[in-house]
């Protein structure tokens, strides 16, 4: 643990941007860092077992934030094509049939995504931190972070011009969805590690995606 009072800690305010900014991943320096061997809260020669045994939080932590985000825009959308009222017609937005089609389409990817995100934590919890429970935990942040970025894209679509500036929350949504994807684990990782877990193929038995550093 790192008292902030600590003697060559300090933070760089430096987390400004697309999305999410609320979190303050701020930049943590640590430079000439001391700390008593009690300040230790866990001691290992290899941290994977350690990953291992925590791979619902290191994999699973994201899945559900970005799944509320995707709700969120979902709600936000339905309220908006409610009330928005194009000039010249009686009827407001909800009534047109691609809107309609639209909605449909995003309560299929949320509904998905919920079910999914329901099975790795119920895995989690029945299993512990098995092959299956963690190529599930992969295929929720990818099903999840895929349907955040596009719900949010067309919920700002939909939305039209209104939906742009500064004080719509489909534009804070969309920023925030249009994140999903990239933070950990990251689309590319889930389907990598998904392929190996199908396949049954031991990752020692492949060769690297790139060259190692020398």
């Amino acid at each position: 643990m790192l008292p902030r009072e600590t003697q060559g800690r300090r933070v760089d305010p430096n987390w400004d941007v697309l999305g999410m900014r609320a979190t303050r991943s701020d930049s943590l320096i640590l430079d000439e860092c001391w700390l008593p061997e009690s300040a230790a809260v866990l001691s290992a020669d290899d941290m994977r077992q350690f990953r291992h045994s925590y791979l619902n939080w290191f994999w699973g932590s994201y899945t559900p934030v970005y799944l509320g985000v995707a709700q969120a825009a979902f709600d936000e959308l339905r309220r908006v094509v409610h009330t928005r009222r194009p000039e010249g017609y009686a009827q407001p937005l909800a009534y047109h049939p691609d809107v309609r089609r639209h909605i449909a389409e995003m309560s299929i990817d949320l509904e998905a995504a919920r079910l999914i995100t329901y099975r790795s934590a119920w895995l989690s919890d029945t299993q512990g931190p098995t092959a299956e429970t963690t190529a599930a935990l992969f295929r929720a942040k990818y099903m999840v972070g895929e349907a955040v970025s596009r719900i949010t894209r067309m919920a700002l679509t939909l939305g039209g011009a209104h939906g742009i500036f500064k004080a719509s929350r489909l534009e804070q949504l969309f920023r925030d969805g249009a994140l999903g994807p990239l933070q950990p684990p990251p689309s590319d990782f889930c389907l990598y590690n998904i392929g190996f877990y199908e396949l049954d193929i031991d990752p020692a038995d492949v060769l690297p995606p790139m060259k190692p550093a020398q």
